[in-house]
């Protein structure tokens, strides 16, 4: 395995929060983030409230004891975050396999850095070189490059 000085080639990089993501590629080590692609969640802006309203009736939503569903528990944010934690994962493997990146970093809010990691199949996993726990998704991709190491 290379060395970290002497790494070469892409890397990428999402920065996500529950209700956007973006993957950013670095075409060296050393080279400005271009966006690369973008998913949007935008149910993770809403309330619990709102979701269940626009849930278009009862649709296997029935609330049982201590607020969770019958369709499986949780609240239908929840299971909502989970499916676009889900969706990130198969956007970044695709990326991933698409740029030949050997590398990525993953600039998530707290909260959802740890959702991610649980959907993360283990060949991604494998290519994490490191995370960062900050809400950066709406960042420019200057900012989101600031927070990171000065050789990706």
């Amino acid at each position: 395995m290379n060395a970290p000085n002497r790494r070469s080639g892409p890397s990428l990089v999402v920065a996500l929060d529950a209700a956007r993501a973006r993957i950013l590629a670095a075409l060296t080590p050393e080279a400005p983030l271009r966006d690369y692609a973008s998913l949007a969640n935008p149910e993770g802006r809403l309330h619990e409230g709102d979701l269940v309203a626009d849930s278009g009736g009862c649709r296997n939503h029935r609330p049982t004891e201590g607020g969770h569903s019958a369709s499986g528990g949780g609240s239908m944010k929840q299971h909502r975050t989970e499916e676009f934690a889900a969706s990130v994962c198969e956007g970044v493997e695709a990326a991933l396999r698409d740029t030949h990146a050997e590398r990525l970093y993953v600039v998530a809010e707290p909260g959802f850095l740890g959702l991610l990691r649980q959907r993360m199949d283990d060949q991604v996993e494998q290519r994490v070189v490191g995370t960062i726990p900050k809400s950066l998704a709406n960042e420019t991709p200057e900012r989101i490059r600031a927070a990171l190491p000065s050789r990706l």
